[in-house]
């Protein structure tokens, strides 16, 4: 027969609290003290007395790490950090954790952190020119950037085409002269400048300080010498005249192809192979809309027609993606792949490309194109479903026509491609939620993408290379700007150290970064936005001045334990020479207290942790950086911190308590309790007790204090001698508790 149970039944098995932890009901008898409900009368005397004493602390107060200089016999529980090139992204600093985990930190901004032992402020970027196409609702960009170099006017410029939308520009760092003659003849204004000025046919200069005949933006038409420019002006004539105080004369931007909004169709796709630009667009040919391929030299300016290379109705552009890749041009248009040759005069058949795929879904975004050494990768979206599709090329180097796609990578549901790029071995991958780095084989070109190596704000449209970093338009945190990743130091399997890079800190309005490359040969980024609400601008990296100021917010501290801490004293190490630093400690909610501040060249003196006040868990540090106020190219260095705590584990004591354990008791009221044997029955309970090391509840109802704590040790003294109608088991019970 089944066993049955009621639900008046007891439960078979304690399940939580032992039955130790009870209180003691009260039966009319006056005690003093019960232990896990056994009661007693205190008998404190001189020989044993009732006594309070604090535990003696017993864990060991020294932080054993693999960093130099943590481990001290002081006392004190230390951390330490001197290097940060493993980049941000840990919330907790535990450098026992993992290795990369002692040059980690939350998060930076305006901070160079990849020099080995210290940081630095980064440059500043100026903005030198503004876009206004808006970010597409198939969510792609207009804007692209590439690296380009040209000769003109017997210079050579280091700059970046950048396409927006209608425009393409040639933008380049700002060039600035002085103008000290000015001059106007038959229409043609002629300025001086004080020295060479470095200036070029085609370059738009904005001239102000002159006059208001001279003033505004002009192309520049002639290179007489190299301190004079010309450009068209229509007004009376103005003999050579001084121009006191000097005007001044401005260039950034070469218009490239200027198409007209409302008009015209705007470009849909451009590349370049370094001597030429490429791109299609659309044209109203005889009524009949037709795609058409132009291309021009990069010396050019807009003044320069283009050459018109193929036009064709077989099929009408509405969105496309092209990349000069080995040797060829890989062209996109619509849901259609072709292999174009740069002298390409038509779509396809003689003279003309090769259509080597048509994707079954008419409605599928191409976005990327890049190569291997053994393969052409295009990265492409439909609907939520996002893949790279890879082409490796025949023996002849021919790509061959495809009837059905080869996927080399696919991403999560949801998780669109917008740029591929193959750099060093790997494949950066942008996406919708971030960036993920693939490692590509070089003998059959596949693809093995990685964890997402951090989540962004905004979509990664665009990748930037040079040396061993990739630069991720990715904004900083609500401000346009880029992230750097650094192939040359894996924190991870196909995972990489990162922190935020280049930014325009008066950036009060969410822009969507969207486009990024180096300007020509040189070492300076340039970066573009789009224009969502208000125009875009594009940005380029100061040649030597340095952003204002930035910061480096640490992990949260906490020392391999969840015990709570006492944070004494921050040690910076940082030379203030030039520039200012401040620290603030961080809460667990995100409080901020400033607790040191060192002016430019003062002394950096050890600083007293004094907010929070009182024990915590953890504690994070932010460290907060100024340029110089004499000299906008130099900053502080920060070569690293130490942070000194104390445990602040709670005392535990132990108590003694002296008790009457006789089998007859009287309280002082006179009240007699026990039986023959009870003396010997309560200290069997209490052993029994004791012997399960488990916490019993101590009430002393003389004090009203009640609290759980541990037997830490019994003595019991018998005093009563045997006689003839009694055992005589009696005495003085000596109950010690630890307090837990």
């Amino acid at each position: 027969m089944a066993t049955e149970f009621d639900i008046t039944d007891p439960i078979p098995y304690p399940l939580s609290n032992p039955a130790g932890a009870t209180n003691f009901s009260a039966t009319g008898v006056a005690y003093d003290v019960a232990f896990a409900s056994n009661p007693f009368f205190i008998g404190a005397s001189d020989d044993a007395p009732y006594r309070r004493v604090t535990a003696q602390y017993r864990k060991q107060q020294i932080d054993q790490s693999r960093e130099p200089g943590e481990q001290t016999l002081t006392g004190w529980w230390t951390r330490s950090q001197s290097s940060f090139h493993y980049g941000q992204g840990i919330k907790f600093f535990e450098p026992l954790q993992d290795e990369s985990l002692r040059f980690q930190y939350t998060e930076s901004k305006g901070m160079d952190v990849w020099t080995k032992g210290q940081a630095t402020l980064l440059k500043s970027v100026d903005n030198v020119h503004t876009v206004t196409g808006a970010i597409q609702s198939s969510g792609l960009p207009w804007q692209t950037a590439r690296s380009i170099q040209w000769v003109k006017s017997g210079n050579t410029y280091d700059g970046a085409l950048v396409w927006d939308e209608y425009d393409v520009d040639k933008v380049f760092p700002r060039i600035t002269v002085s103008i000290t003659t000015k001059a106007l003849t038959s229409n043609v204004a002629t300025l001086t400048t004080s020295v060479d000025h470095g200036l070029s046919i085609g370059m738009q200069i904005t001239v102000s300080g002159v006059d208001a005949t001279f003033n505004g933006e002009y192309r520049i038409t002639t290179i007489p010498t190299s301190t004079t420019l010309t450009y068209a002006k229509t007004a009376s004539n103005v003999s050579p005249t001084a121009v006191s105080p000097a005007g001044t004369g401005t260039a950034e931007v070469i218009h490239f192809i200027d198409y007209i909004s409302g008009t015209d169709y705007p470009v849909y796709a451009i590349c370049d192979d370094g001597v030429y630009a490429y791109w299609v667009t659309r044209i109203l040919d005889a009524g009949v809309d037709k795609t058409v391929m132009y291309k021009k030299l990069l010396t050019d300016d807009s003044s320069v027609a283009a050459t018109e290379m193929w036009r064709s109705n077989a099929i009408v552009i509405d969105r496309g993606v092209m990349e000069y890749t080995k040797e060829r041009i890989i062209l996109n248009i619509n849901n259609r792949i072709y292999e174009m040759p740069t002298s390409a005069t038509a779509l396809t058949g003689s003279g003309g490309g090769t259509l080597v795929y048509t994707h079954p879904d008419a409605n599928v975004y191409y976005t990327s194109i890049a190569s291997s050494g053994a393969a052409i990768y295009l990265s492409s979206f439909s609907g939520i479903q996002s893949v790279i599709t890879k082409f490796t090329l025949t023996s002849t180097g021919a790509m061959p026509t495809l009837t059905s796609a080869i996927t080399a990578a696919e991403m999560p549901v949801g998780e669109k491609i917008f740029k591929i790029g193959y750099y060093l071995g790997y494949l950066a991958i942008g996406t919708s939620e971030g960036v993920r780095i693939a490692a590509v084989s070089e003998t059959d070109g596949s693809v093995n993408y990685g964890a997402l190596l951090f989540e962004s704000t905004q979509p990664v449209y665009d990748f930037a290379f040079r040396d061993r970093f990739i630069w991720a338009t990715t904004g900083v945190e609500t401000q346009a700007g880029t992230t750097r990743i650094d192939l040359g130091t894996p924190t991870g399997t196909l995972l990489f150290a990162y922190a935020y890079d280049l930014y325009d800190s008066t950036d009060t309005v969410l822009h969507h970064t969207t486009a990024a490359a180096f300007v020509g040969q040189t070492n300076r980024l340039l970066f573009a936005t789009a224009g969502d609400g208000t125009d875009g601008k594009v940005y380029i990296e100061s040649a030597s001045t340095l952003i204002s100021g930035g910061y480096i917010r640490t992990g949260f501290i906490r020392y391999n334990t969840t015990e709570n801490k006492i944070f004494k004293i921050m040690q910076t190490r940082a030379d203030n020479t030039y520039g200012a630093v401040s620290v603030d400690s961080i809460t667990a909610d995100d409080t901020y207290y400033r607790i040191g501040s060192f002016g430019q060249a003062t002394a950096i003196s050890d600083v007293n942790i004094s907010f929070p006040t009182g024990s915590v868990e953890f504690l994070g540090f932010q460290f907060n950086f100024t340029r110089s106020t004499t000299d906008t190219t130099q900053g502080p260095i920060f070569t690293g911190y130490q942070v000194k705590s104390l445990p602040a584990v709670p005392r535990q004591r132990l108590i003694q308590y002296p008790v009457m354990c006789y089998d007859h008791e009287k309280d002082h009221y006179g009240v007699e309790v026990g039986y023959e044997g009870s003396a010997y029955d309560r200290i069997s309970q209490l052993e029994t007790i004791e012997n399960l090391g488990d916490t019993i509840r101590v009430e002393d109802f003389r004090t009203g204090e009640s609290y759980l704590g541990l037997i830490e040790e019994m003595d019991f003294i018998n005093r009563t001698p045997t006689d003839k109608r009694f055992s005589g088991y009696g005495g003085l019970l000596l109950v010690t508790i630890r307090t837990v």
